[in-house]
């Protein structure tokens, strides 16, 4: 199964059309911040993004990120979770946003890969045998990094630019 997971969108619909488009996925993982914090974004931009995903509902798993708590999922048929387990690819997966679990406070329970967004900046590494990940950001990349979003295929995970360049590669 091949997972396309994205983060901290903040408005920016065409860069976010441009990687749905340019990359084939079986599930679509939105790790919240759809929209900017400082409400700088057209209200389209707002409508589209949330029309491409209820377009992939089916195949969509949204999580709620800090600046997303006034967004009307319900008038689009979506649900956004805080948190969430899934087995994917043979491994338990922990989603989330990352302005409350992160790397350095995990939940509870938690899987053996754990990604969160949040802070706009692209990690991938294994540590106590744990796999932690953060696609970055699409909309406002952080800390000297370039727009970036997460491939999870098979037995790896995959940080890439919005030119598909590979950032960073893990083999699990």
């Amino acid at each position: 199964m091949r997972i396309l997971i994205v983060s901290d969108i903040h408005g920016n619909y065409d860069d976010f059309l441009k990687v749905i488009k340019m990359e084939a996925f079986d599930r679509l993982v939105v790790l919240g911040d759809l929209l900017s914090y400082s409400n700088n974004y057209d209200d389209e931009d707002e409508e589209n993004i949330l029309n491409i995903l209820s377009k992939y509902k089916n195949k969509l798993v949204l999580i709620k990120g800090n600046c997303d708590y006034f967004i009307n999922y319900d008038a689009y048929d979506l649900f956004a979770h805080d948190e969430i387990s899934l087995t994917l690819n043979n491994h338990v997966t922990t989603f989330t946003h990352g302005h409350i679990y992160n790397k350095g406070f995990l939940p509870k329970y938690h899987g053996d890969i754990f990604i969160c967004g949040h802070s706009h900046v692209p990690l991938l590494i294994k540590e106590n045998d744990i796999i932690y990940a953060n696609p970055g950001s699409i909309g406002k990349p952080r800390g000297g990094s370039s727009k970036s979003y997460l491939i999870f295929e098979d037995n790896k995970l995959i940080i890439k630019d919005l030119n598909q360049n590979t950032i960073k590669e893990l083999i699990i």
